[in-house]
């Protein structure tokens, strides 16, 4: 669709099903719409800017034709989502560009009126007629981070989240961190990727490689654990359950198993100049493509970047080839070593975990750190 004819589209009623449609706002609607935001105000102002809705019905009808007259020229479609013969909400597609056949859509639903699936089915049809119709390549939907009900619509949808802009919006005096997710048209509606596997080999540089896990590391890997126990020790919950050989022999064995068959965790052992040295790796993947990265290093080792390279290899692999989002790294307080290696590799300090570790039968605090795909991809020279 060309540009014209994106700025003259009327906005068309859709029907989603037989019991809900999406109805082109019209100016009669000034009362029963403003009596619906007024009803669900408290709720709106947390994530909405909109202004309290006035009691005069001819007051209601001027911020009526006001919301009406800014969807003028194809800037926008704003629809009221009916279920059934309720006024259930609305949705809205906004800040239309022809030239760049982009928009931002936006969204809520009443009270008693969540939960049901209604949104999300409101979400897709809206999409289906921006890409379809429309002639959109893409759009945006913004939501506050901790706003987990809005949040979920485009999850639900498939539609990633492209990134997280932190204190980028004020409601009722509360700093919000603002999730953006994209919808495109040549991929609508989203296919799941591919998943990608990690890497079974990372040459880091020529010192280190990074290999996955084989039998023939398990000794080498006690031998490590138990001359360093003193050093590992200290931070590291698991290694009380590896007293003796026997037992880091069937946790070795466990381990490897789930890995492999069921939770998705990846490990790689670091060979430093040929020598076995520690090992690095990531967590679970969770549905938000957000992972958990952690590392050890044995200790006559430490103070050759060893770990930094190691990890900032890691790093790169999660987020160009697995496609992860947001990656943590969390550290003890008091363990400065480990604590160095995000915040040389430019993660931002999120906070402190009290008492988030137990280990020797002490409560630790522990340090958190994260970093955003894109942020890693702006600095990194693999981007």
């Amino acid at each position: 669709m060309t540009s014209d004819k994106i700025t003259s589209a009327k906005t068309p009623l859709l029907t989603v099903d037989n019991s809900l449609v999406l109805r082109p706002a019209e100016l009669d609607d000034a009362e029963i719409y403003l009596q619906l935001v007024a009803d669900n105000y408290e709720r709106l102002a947390k994530w909405h800017s909109a202004s309290q809705p006035s009691n005069l019905i001819e007051e209601r009808r001027k911020a009526q034709a006001a919301d009406l007259k800014r969807g003028e020229g194809g800037k926008g479609h704003w629809w009221l989502i009916e279920a059934g013969p309720d006024l259930a909400g609305t949705i809205a597609l906004h800040s239309i560009s022809a030239r760049d056949r982009s928009a931002l859509v936006g969204y809520w639903l009443a009270e008693g009126y969540t939960g049901r699936g209604i949104m999300t089915a409101s979400l897709r049809a809206t999409l289906d007629w921006a890409f379809t119709d429309l002639g959109l390549i893409r759009v945006e939907i913004q939501c506050a981070t901790i706003n987990l009900p809005s949040c979920a619509v485009p999850e639900r949808l498939g539609i990633r989240r492209e990134s997280t802009r932190r204190q980028s919006q004020i409601r009722n005096n509360d700093t919000l961190d603002m999730a953006s997710y994209v919808a495109f048209a040549d991929n609508w509606p989203p296919k799941p990727p591919s998943p990608a596997l990690p890497s079974r080999e990372i040459r880091v540089d020529d010192e280190i490689l990074l290999r996955q896990y084989t039998d023939y590391d398990r000794d080498d890997m006690w031998k490590a654990l138990d001359t360093g126990r003193d050093y590992v020790s200290k931070y590291l919950p698991w290694m009380s359950a590896y007293n003796t050989e026997d037992d880091h022999t069937r946790g070795y064995n466990t381990r490897g198993s789930e890995q492999n068959n069921f939770d998705g965790s990846g490990g790689y052992i670091i060979e430093y100049k040929g020598e076995f040295a520690g090992t690095v790796g990531s967590g679970t993947p969770k549905h938000d493509n957000v992972i958990e990265v952690g590392y050890w290093l044995r200790q006559d080792l430490q103070g050759r970047g060893i770990m930094t390279r190691s990890v900032a290899a890691i790093i790169t692999m999660l987020f160009v080839e697995v496609g992860m989002h947001r990656i943590t790294i969390r550290a003890t307080t008091s363990n400065l070593r480990s604590r160095g290696i995000p915040e040389r590799l430019g993660f931002k300090h999120e906070g402190t975990m009290r008492d988030g570790s137990y280990v020797n039968n002490v409560y630790m605090d522990l340090e958190i750190y994260s970093m955003l795909d894109h942020e890693w991809l702006a600095r990194s020279k693999n981007a």
